[in-house]
């Protein structure tokens, strides 16, 4: 039997807080219940899900903070768009973000940021179109941009080794999904969570990359408007041994969408 993505829950967050949403990325801890959520306006929301044995009913927020910039003053609205989350094994977290593309670590949510040497190619990556995705294993990095540049290039995947940017793999274009969300599961794959605007809905698409040989299996790929935007994804095992894959949706400010978060079980 093929790999596939099973959809397990979904949960609509409403919230009376105006100024959450716009959710990007996220983070969730080994005990599925710890949940860092990023938002594409340099803020940073910390919480823990609510669950029962049917999946996800809730979110606790337990503190809100505005990232710094290196100068240690709050972003502006220029230097903000914060689209990628990766935690790290001491309590900090990486970001990733667009306009302009670079990689950012922050030794607490409060702390000043520290920049992760750049390459040539983010600086010439084009605005809102960049590092959508982030993702960390033990001594490493990884990034895709949004955008490969063309149909029939594939999205390139950057690995940091503590010094260097390489491209060791690429991720192959297959139609007109783009990337907004990766994260490395307890299992060593490197799950990528893509998205196809059509014009009146969003289409969503889950692949999993074998980080040894880039070997790539699709894991799931809904219809139009099955699920919200859907741009961060946290791979994580549960109490029975299973890969679960929260995503969340990022509702862009707008009535007409809402912040969700889907959950699958990943069956081999």
């Amino acid at each position: 039997m093929a790999a596939e993505a099973r959809l397990l829950s979904r949960f609509h967050w409403q919230t009376d807080n105006p100024e959450l949403g716009g959710f990007s990325a996220l983070e969730v801890g080994e005990d599925g219940l710890a949940l860092s959520v990023l938002m594409d306006r340099g803020r940073l929301v910390h919480g823990r899900l609510l669950r029962t044995p049917a999946g996800i009913v809730g979110v606790n927020v337990t503190a809100e903070t505005n990232l710094l910039g290196l100068d240690g003053q709050p972003l502006s609205e220029n230097d903000d768009d914060s689209e990628g989350l990766a935690e790290d094994r001491l309590g900090g977290f990486y970001v990733s973000f667009e306009g302009p593309a670079r990689v950012w670590h922050y030794a607490s949510r409060d702390a000043v940021p520290t920049e992760i040497a750049l390459t040539r190619e983010f600086e010439r990556m084009q605005d809102n179109a960049s590092l959508e995705s982030l993702a960390a294993t033990d001594g490493a990095l990884y990034t895709l941009p949004e955008r490969s540049g063309r149909f029939d290039k594939d999205f390139p995947l950057y690995r940091f080794d503590g010094s260097r940017w390489t491209v060791p793999l690429e991720l192959p274009r297959d139609g007109p999904f783009l990337v907004t969300g990766a994260d490395v599961g307890p299992d060593g794959y490197l799950y990528i969570l893509e998205r196809d605007f059509i014009g009146i809905g969003f289409r969503s698409r889950i692949r999993r990359m074998d980080l040894a040989d880039g070997m790539t299996e699709t894991l799931m790929v809904s219809v139009p408007w099955e699920y919200d935007n859907l741009e961060g994804i946290a791979a994580w095992r549960d109490d029975e041994g299973r890969i679960r894959l929260t995503t969340v949706s990022d509702n862009n400010f707008m009535s007409f969408q809402k912040t969700e978060f889907v959950e699958f079980i990943v069956a081999d």
